[in-house]
């Protein structure tokens, strides 16, 4: 009887192929080639400068970190941009609601307390509340008055001359054509 010579021949062609150089060898063998052919590059980091440590002698000097310091120099800035403003919005602490300008706020509503009434004003998502003498808004606008309906104050703007005047301004309730 004679034995299928088939199965083994195959089995040998597949021993013989795999012994037998692949693609990937060229690709291995190109990749190590460059690998000796390039050379890194490294810049010199260069040495870092001696510190030299200044000493502050204020003697006879403002010192520069007080809040006062910052507000006499933002005054000095306003008085050259501005010399028509009065001393008086130069000189005094800007108030909160005054960094917002009054297209942001709204007047939501008013609570009734002992002797004088109390807005309350919608700016940025957050409520506050407003009473009469206080500074709302960009134009340095001092609230007046504060009745059911809104809140009159009057602003100081400058016109198209860069001269400064006075106008009166009202912020109604939401939801009023007053």
């Amino acid at each position: 009887m004679r034995q299928p010579l088939f199965p083994g021949l195959i089995l040998a062609v597949a021993l013989l192929s795999a012994c037998g150089p692949s693609r990937q060898d060229h690709l291995l063998e190109w990749m190590e080639e460059q690998r000796k052919a390039s050379v890194p590059r490294v810049k010199k980091i260069p040495a870092p400068q001696p510190f030299k440590h200044l000493s502050y002698e204020q003697g006879d000097r403002k010192d520069p970190f007080t809040k006062q310091y910052f507000v006499a120099l933002a005054n000095a800035e306003a008085e050259k941009a501005n010399p028509d403003l009065s001393l008086s919005q130069k000189s005094r602490a800007r108030q909160p609601l005054e960094s917002i300008p009054l297209e942001a706020m709204s007047f939501v509503g008013i609570l009734e307390r002992p002797g004088r009434s109390v807005g309350l004003v919608r700016a940025n998502g957050i409520l506050h509340q407003v009473v009469p003498g206080q500074y709302i808004g960009k134009n340095f606008g001092k609230v007046l008055r504060v009745d059911e309906s809104g809140i009159q104050l009057r602003e100081i703007a400058q016109d198209a001359g860069g001269k400064w005047l006075e106008r009166d301004t009202y912020l109604r309730i939401q939801g009023s054509n007053k």
